[in-house]
């Protein structure tokens, strides 16, 4: 017989040996395979659901990627093929990965932490804890909490299925577009077919959201766009958010940039305040790379430049294009009722229960009587527009830099179906003079490049 003491010893061990080699192969494993993760960020967008996919390297090490061949899908073989070869699309068409991922070992949990990188948003910390088959985590921007991100262990077949997501959206976009002759364009419909493509190879939201806001780029409208909320979202203008900087540019000359036309009137009336306590000869106004934004403040501050009634255009929703094939001659256009909203719901409110609209913006109590001088390029959009030919045409501004971007149009948010939402141009615009915008923009006085503006009005224009 065996000695009972040396076999006792050795099941010992074979046991701490079995033990600690099956802790670590779990641990290793732990992260492995794909998971179902959905991110919501801090400026109420998603939750976009994806899969990720995680591996681990050693028992301190993970990295992870959603789908390969994102682009392919989207594009197609040929073009997704040169776009990686010109760098403008993600190696091996990736979306979103995780890099540099580090396990931190815990009694109960474990942490992980890494950078993660999602288009537009670029590269961001990445930090989460794990139990079990669940996570639940930050994305990070410095040390400003951006987004979350929550996941579980799926299986390797999981998909999303879209069913007739596609399908909701036109539909959608039929009842409320403002020109349903729109979807009989080649271009609508070229892209409604390359869109369904989409939507029947994509793997998660994310790439349904950037082929949806990147294929739309060929329509023949603009303001057009595919979002993910929780909830519809608010309308109401952000108090908190800083959109208007004024800056001296010597002693006579005032700078003002104008980074959004989605502030509050309280807003621009502060500014322009400042503007009224010294006597300045010379005003600049930065519009650049401002995209657009509401009536809110867009109309105090052309009151602000203004000594006579400022008749900005009008805009026509679909039911005038029931009704009528192309915009009002000028005794219709001038028949038809001014806006009396002073915020964008109002604004929009009257858009949906009425055939059409004129925007007309009446004097201040106070103006700017020096020379102004409107800087450009091809990011000025939508609110700026109207507001940049209005001031040109009537002489108010000289308009220096490039041609804007040509998206005019009044847009609002609809649900399609769950979480996705549709942003879709109700009304068309044109202005006094009968000019549509969209698509065509609204060229500059003086024409240089955008970059160069602020300095050639120094420079040449201001004495």
């Amino acid at each position: 017989m065996k000695n009972p003491t040396c076999i006792l010893f050795i099941a010992i061990i074979f046991g701490y040996l079995f033990a600690n080699g099956q802790n670590k192969y779990e641990n290793n494993t732990l992260l492995s395979g794909k998971w179902k993760c959905d991110i919501n960020f801090d400026n109420q967008m998603g939750p976009f659901t994806t899969f990720l996919f995680f591996s681990s390297g050693d028992d301190s090490s993970f990295q992870a990627h959603s789908a390969k061949n994102a682009d392919k899908r989207i594009f197609g073989d040929t073009k997704a093929t040169l776009a990686r070869f010109f760098k403008k699309s993600p190696k091996k068409g990736i979306f979103l990965k995780i890099s540099n991922g580090r396990i931190i070992r815990k009694e109960r949990s474990d942490s992980l932490y890494g950078k993660i990188h999602i288009p537009m948003f670029g590269i961001l910390d990445f930090e989460s804890g794990i139990i079990n088959d669940s996570l639940s985590g930050d994305i990070i921007d410095s040390t400003k909490i951006v987004g979350t991100i929550t996941g579980v262990k799926a299986r390797p077949d999981s998909k999303i299925d879209y069913g007739n997501l596609m399908n909701d959206i036109v539909d959608t976009t039929r009842k409320y577009i403002f020109d349903p002759q729109m979807l009989q364009t080649r271009k609508w419909k070229k892209f409604k077919k390359k869109m369904s493509l989409v939507f029947d190879k994509a793997t998660d939201d994310i790439e349904i959201f950037f082929g949806f806001n990147i294929l739309n780029r060929k329509l023949p409208f603009s303001h057009y766009n595919l979002f993910l909320f929780p909830q519809e979202p608010d309308l109401k203008t952000d108090n908190k958010t800083h959109n208007v900087y004024l800056e001296e540019k010597g002693t006579n000359t005032v700078y003002l940039n104008i980074k959004s036309f989605g502030g509050t009137a309280g807003e621009m009336d502060s500014i322009f305040n400042l503007v009224f306590s010294k006597h300045y000869e010379n005003m600049i106004v930065d519009l650049r790379n401002n995209s657009g934004g509401g009536i809110n403040s867009a109309i105090p501050f052309g009151q602000y430049l203004t000594t006579k009634p400022l008749d900005a255009g009008v805009f026509l929703t679909n039911k005038w294009f029931r009704e009528h094939s192309d915009k009002p001659d000028r005794e219709t256009y001038l028949k038809i009722p001014v806006s009396r909203a002073k915020t964008t719901e109002g604004f929009i409110d009257e858009l949906k229960n009425n055939n059409a609209r004129r925007l007309v913006i009446q004097p201040g109590n106070k103006s700017f009587r020096g020379n102004i001088y409107v800087l450009t390029s091809h990011k000025t959009a939508s609110t700026c527009e109207p507001i940049v030919y209005a001031l040109k045409k009537y002489g108010i501004a000289t308009i220096v830099g490039e041609k804007t971007a040509g998206a005019m149009l009044s847009a609002t948010t609809v649900q399609v179906k769950g979480k996705y939402y549709i942003f879709l141009p109700i009304a068309d615009f044109y202005t006094f003079d009968g000019i549509r915008i969209d698509q065509h923009g609204v060229e500059p006085d003086i024409k240089v490049k955008s970059q160069k503006a602020l300095d050639y009005v120094l420079e040449n224009l201001i004495k």
